[in-house]
């Protein structure tokens, strides 16, 4: 009668562990939290049936800590695909604001540096604010404009500043 009992204990592990690594994939942004995890010090992240949003950010006292082509490597290793990079100074972000707040322009109509409100950006908290690069990434999920058809494949962010000493990336996914 004992193994029986092992057994059942044995399927209910190995049954818990598999869904437990499948909640990870299928969370298209979880695997952030363990790159360079010691220095996260911001992780807001929310997922619901119909999609989700993330914005993390990393900050150490020690400059080039965040090296891009190590950071697109992993990315990539994620299912990110490279698509481009832009360049900002403080002067480029001064709009960059809702209701008081500094923001990233992530909408669901994709990365909008003219800034176009459609108040999904309010889940974007903008923490570098110095000069920075901006690398843009495909995901394996796609952002639908609400009421459309319209979906957007570039919807993974990642900021770094000059010093790379901090870093941030936005997700935005679903409708």
């Amino acid at each position: 009668m004992r193994k029986p009992i092992r057994f059942i204990f044995f399927y209910q592990f190995i049954i818990t562990a598999f869904f437990l690594n499948s909640c990870n994939n299928l969370i298209p942004n979880a695997f952030w939290k363990n790159f360079e995890s010691e220095y996260i010090v911001e992780n807001i992240s929310d997922q619901g049936p119909y999609g989700g949003h993330l914005a993390m950010h990393w900050k150490t006292k020690y400059n080039k800590t965040f090296n891009a082509e190590k950071i697109i490597a992993f990315a990539k290793e994620n299912g990110w695909t490279f698509t481009g990079k832009e360049n900002f100074n403080p002067k480029s972000m001064k709009d960059w604001k809702k209701n008081g707040k500094l923001i990233f322009p992530l909408t669901s109509q994709g990365f909008k540096p003219t800034f176009l409100d459609d108040n999904i950006s309010k889940h974007f908290p903008r923490w570098i604010n110095s000069n920075n690069i901006v690398y843009k990434f495909k995901t394996n999920f796609v952002t639908l404009e609400p009421g459309t058809d319209n979906s957007i494949e570039e919807n993974g962010f990642i900021i770094i500043n000059k010093e790379a000493n901090e870093m941030s990336v936005y997700n935005l996914w679903g409708e």
